[in-house]
Parts: structure tokens; C-alpha cells; sequence
């Protein structure tokens, strides 16, 4: 027999995913689509995407104090600080950089392809903006692993460790496709290219923020990793590049990043393995 779902996790799926989808309505509405990586993010749309983050995290608020309080909730989910403050400084700052590290092989990659222009490295001028925004958007990437990695990935792992992340990592690349079908993620490609190449992306990078909580035990190193993807790898490959950046071809979400990060998942399951086998 198959197990049946856990407590609490057909209903959170529902309303993440209704949410987002309701989040999305005004630009589908307005025919807001991206056809070039060129386009910026008009108000309204990051006015979307921030409503669209904080519903995951709400959802698994009101979930989990519907059952056990708010109190219960806070722990139950990782709001309370569970490890030494020394411990989840460097759990941070390890999973800062773990983005970075497979965003510039997959860079390394689509430049010998021909794809990718290096011009520069990036200098103060370029990153502290970067850095600014990211501390700004703490509370939106929490908004999201907090009901990814603190709600849903011990339901998951019921499943099995590997079958469980995996899992996660295709619940976050559907959970995506409200803004991916308006060429979110992959400006300028065919929905039918764009959302199945993100769906692959998000189980890959997925499973490397559910690892990364799982190794450190830390909510707050799964909202680093995550930060590090969006607000330094992302805007670090267009702001280093000689020409306009396709996303499919270069950059973290790009298919040229796969290796690495399949590498990185497979390494990462290697490892795992052996702990448990010793």
C-alpha cells in the first residue's frame, strides 16, 4: 500500500498553489509577458512576486498554529533558533556561497560553448547594491523556505530522503509556472520549452536548499542559499557579461548549471549515504 499523505500536506499544496496562481491574476490581466532578458520588473510585477513569496510561508503559519498555536508554530517551523548563533553564522555563510560556486561553473561551461562573455569581475559599485537589496529581501526568501524547508520537507522525507527532495524540488518548479508562463524565469522561450526546463531547474537547486537545511539544520541557511541564487548569481551574470545574458544558456538557471549541480545533488547523496551505512 502507498502511505497516505501526512497530516496537513494536501491542504497546504492547495492554497500555496491557489495563492500563487491569485498573486499572478494581475498580470495575466494587465498581458504583462517578458519576450527579452533585456526587460526590467515593472512595480506591479514585483508587487506580485512579493505577495506570491509570503504565501507559502503564511500557509504554513496558519497551518501549523490552526493545530498547535502560534507559540508551537514558531518552533515546529524553525522560527526559534534551534542551534548556537556561531553555528548558524557559519551555516550562512557556507550556503552564501554554494549558488556562486555552481553558477561559475556552469558560466565556465556556456563561455567555452560560446554562449557567455565574461567582460569583468564585479567590483564595490556592483555589489554593494546587491548586497543592500538582498538584506531588504530577508523577509520575502524567508517567506518562502519557511514553508518549503520548515513546513513541507518533513512531510517529505516520509517518503524517503532522496524520493522526498526530489519531490520538493518539482512542487517548487510547479509552484513557479503562474510566473514562468509569462516568460518569468526564461524571457523569450516558448512556455513549452520554459516550463519544463524550469521544473528540471527547480528540482536541482531545490535539492541543494533542502540538503543544505538538512545538513546544517538550519531554516536560515536554506534562506541564504536561496538569497544567493537570486540577489548575487542572477544579477552577477548579467552585470559581469560583454552582451545580453539568455537565461536557458547561461547563468544559475540555465541547462549549462545542470552538471554541476546534479554533481553537487549526487555528491551530496554519496556523502549521506556513507553516514548512514557507517
Amino acid at each position: 500500500m502507498k502511505p497516505t499523505p501526512p497530516s496537513g500536506l494536501l491542504p497546504f499544496l492547495a492554497i500555496s498553489f491557489a495563492g500563487a496562481w491569485l498573486a499572478m491574476v494581475p498580470l495575466w490581466l494587465d498581458g504583462l509577458r517578458r519576450t527579452s532578458a533585456a526587460q526590467g520588473t515593472p512595480p506591479l510585477a514585483a508587487l506580485c512576486m512579493i505577495l506570491m513569496m509570503l504565501v507559502p510561508a503564511l500557509t504554513a503559519f496558519g497551518l501549523t498554529a490552526r493545530r498547535h498555536g502560534p507559540r508551537a508554530a514558531a518552533r515546529l517551523l524553525g522560527l526559534t533558533r534551534a542551534t548556537p548563533w556561531r553555528h548558524e553564522l557559519r551555516s550562512v555563510a557556507v550556503a552564501l556561497t554554494i549558488p556562486l560556486g555552481l553558477t561559475a561553473a556552469g558560466l565556465t561551461l556556456s563561455t567555452l560553448a560560446g554562449w557567455y562573455s565574461p567582460a569583468h569581475l564585479p567590483g564595490p559599485a556592483t555589489l554593494t547594491p546587491l548586497a543592500l537589496s538582498a538584506l531588504v529581501s530577508v523577509p520575502l526568501y524567508f517567506g518562502e523556505e519557511l514553508g518549503w524547508q520548515g513546513y513541507l520537507l518533513p512531510r517529505l522525507l516520509r517518503y524517503g530522503r532522496t524520493r522526498g527532495l526530489l519531490i520538493g524540488g518539482a512542487i517548487w518548479g510547479a509552484w513557479h509556472v503562474p510566473m514562468t508562463a509569462l516568460g518569468g524565469s526564461y524571457p523569450g522561450h516558448s512556455v513549452l520549452l520554459g516550463i519544463p526546463a524550469a521544473v528540471v531547474t527547480a528540482m536541482l537547486l531545490g535539492t541543494v536548499i533542502a540538503t543544505v537545511r538538512l545538513a546544517t539544520g538550519s531554516v536560515w541557511a536554506a534562506v541564504a542559499t536561496h538569497i544567493s541564487l537570486n540577489e548575487f548569481a542572477l544579477p552577477l551574470t548579467h552585470e559581469i557579461s560583454a552582451r545580453l545574458v539568455d537565461p536557458l544558456l547561461a547563468g544559475p538557471l540555465s541547462i549549462t548549471t545542470w552538471p554541476a549541480t546534479t554533481l553537487a545533488v549526487l555528491g551530496a547523496w554519496l556523502a549521506h549515504r556513507r553516514r548512514t551505512e557507517a
